[in-house]
């Protein structure tokens, strides 16, 4: 039977619960939840192995197999604050612009940055990304 995973790592809350009288930029902001989407991120993988650990043990306990049930618990990867309607309506009308400037160039990016709001799998945005570096 495997081992279960455990971290004493912290999780950094600070950004989310500390009340600030002084105003921070946007970039600090962006900067602050990225880092909490990463923690949340690395927390949730935690969870998820020691759910799937427990559920083999249970079924060590029930005499169930635990290939047989084929059962995997997941949770999110991304904890993203981001309206992503917003986001794509603000690139689909970038778009727009961009056809009347004729920047290949901005027209790649606004491409990538449209597949970075509508793509949830980091493989496949990949693979898109790839395409439109032109490889």
């Amino acid at each position: 039977m495997g081992e279960f995973f455990f971290s004493s790592e912290k999780v950094h809350l600070t950004p989310v619960r500390t009340y600030r009288s002084a105003v921070a930029s946007g970039v600090a902001i962006e900067t602050e939840f990225q880092i909490l989407n990463t923690l949340l991120a690395k927390k949730a993988a935690q969870h998820s192995v020691t759910e799937n650990q427990l559920f083999r043990i249970f079924c060590r306990w029930e005499g169930v197999d635990y290939d047989a049930a084929n059962v995997v618990m997941t949770y999110p990867q991304r904890f993203e604050l981001r309206d992503r309607r917003a986001d794509l309506d603000f690139l689909v009308r970038a778009k727009e612009v961009t056809a009347k400037i004729g920047s290949p160039t901005l027209q790649r990016e606004i491409d990538r940055q449209l597949a970075r709001v509508v793509l949830e799998r980091d493989d496949v945005l990949e693979v898109v990304e790839g395409e439109l570096a032109g490889g």
